[in-house]
C-alpha cells in the first residue's frame, strides 16, 4: 500500500470506531456494548460496519445464537488494546521527570489475594519514595486483567487464566473449604455428601463469577457439585464473605488458613468436599507494552523480587 494511500487511511479514520469496536468485543454483545456506552443499540450496529468497510473486512460474525471475531477481528482488537493503552498512558508520558521519584501507581486486585511479603514490601516502598501516590482498586478476575490489558492498572493481582500477551508472577497460593454458617440445617452434621448441597444459597467473591472465562479452581467446585447457582449475597473481601457465611446468608468458600477461629469458637463448620480441597494460585500481572510514569518504573523494580506466599494448608 503506497505511503499516501496509508495516511490517507489515518486521516480518513474516526478513532471513535475504534473505541466502540473494542467496546463491543469486550462486553460481547451490541445491547450490552450500547448499555456501556450510553447509545441506541442502531448506533453501535452502524458504527460496526462503518468500521468493517474502512478496514475492507469483517470483524465480528454475528448470527442467531452467535458472536465471534474473526481472523481479522482477532487482528484489529490486539492493534487496538495497543493503541489505547499508549492512549491512557500519554499524560504521564508527558510528565518532566526529577531527581525525587513522584507519580501515582494503580493496582488493581481481586478481593482475596493476600501476601505478607508483598505488605512489607510495600511498606518500604513508600518509605522510600514518600512523594508517590498509590489507589487500589478491587475488581472481579475479568475487570482486573482488563485493566492491565489497557493500561489503566499499572498493576494488576489476579487469578483466573491470565492472556499470553501479559507477563504474569506467581503471588500467592490458598487453599479453599466450603462451610456453613451455625443456623444451617447441616451445621454439626458428619460426613455430609456433597449430592446433599444442590440448590444451596451462596454467598460470592465479587470475582467468583460461576461459567466466567476466568472461573478458577474455587468456583469450579460449585460447578461440579451444581451447588451455587442461587447467589444470595456478594461481597468484595474475605471478612465480609465469612460474616455472612456465618449469619447463615448462605454456605461459602473460605480460606483455611483463616477459618481457624471460627471454626474453634464454633461459628462455621465445613462442608464437602473434605479431600483433594481447591486451591487458588494468584498472580501479579503487568502489561510489558504499557508506557510508566517513573513511580511505576520505581514501582515494579522494587516489588519484582517479592516471593511466592504459600498459606498454611496450601
Amino acid at each position: 500500500m503506497p505511503i499516501n494511500r496509508l495516511e490517507r487511511f489515518a486521516h480518513n479514520l474516526d478513532w471513535n470506531l475504534l473505541r466502540t469496536f473494542v467496546v463491543l468485543v469486550e462486553e460481547g454483545s451490541i445491547t450490552k456494548a450500547a448499555n456501556r456506552l450510553l447509545l441506541q443499540q442502531p448506533a453501535v450496529s452502524m458504527a460496526l460496519k462503518r468500521l468493517e468497510q474502512t478496514v475492507g473486512y469483517k470483524l465480528i460474525d454475528r448470527r442467531p445464537g452467535r458472536f465471534e471475531l474473526t481472523d481479522a477481528g482477532e487482528r484489529l482488537h490486539a492493534l487496538c488494546r495497543d493503541i489505547f493503552t499508549s492512549v491512557v498512558r500519554l499524560p504521564e508520558a508527558m510528565e518532566p521527570t526529577g531527581e525525587e521519584v513522584s507519580g501515582h501507581i494503580t493496582i488493581h486486585t481481586v478481593s482475596h489475594a493476600l501476601n505478607p511479603d508483598w505488605d512489607r514490601a510495600l511498606a518500604s516502598f513508600f518509605r522510600q519514595h514518600p512523594r508517590v501516590t498509590a489507589g487500589v482498586r478491587v475488581e472481579t478476575t475479568s475487570d482486573v486483567i482488563r485493566s492491565v490489558e489497557r493500561g489503566i492498572a499499572t498493576l494488576g493481582i489476579s487469578d483466573g487464566i491470565i492472556p499470553a500477551g501479559l507477563d504474569r508472577t506467581p503471588f500467592c497460593i490458598e487453599t479453599y473449604a466450603l462451610y456453613c454458617g451455625r443456623g444451617h440445617r447441616l451445621f454439626g452434621v458428619e460426613g455430609v455428601r456433597i449430592e446433599e448441597l444442590r440448590g444451596e444459597p451462596y454467598v460470592s467473591f465479587i470475582s467468583d463469577v460461576l461459567g466466567g472465562p476466568h472461573m478458577g479452581p474455587v468456583t469450579a467446585v460449585r460447578a461440579v457439585g451444581s451447588f451455587g447457582q442461587e447467589v444470595r449475597a456478594i461481597a468484595f473481601n474475605v471478612e465480609e464473605v465469612m460474616r455472612l457465611v456465618v449469619a447463615n446468608a448462605g454456605i461459602g468458600m473460605l480460606p483455611v488458613h483463616l477459618t481457624g477461629p471460627a471454626r474453634m469458637a464454633g461459628d462455621l463448620w465445613q462442608l464437602p468436599p473434605y479431600g483433594d480441597l481447591p486451591q487458588t494460585e494468584t498472580f501479579r500481572i503487568t502489561n510489558p507494552s504499557a508506557t510508566l510514569n517513573a513511580a511505576e518504573r520505581a514501582f515494579l523494580a522494587h516489588m519484582s523480587e517479592v516471593p511466592l506466599w504459600r498459606h498454611p494448608g496450601a
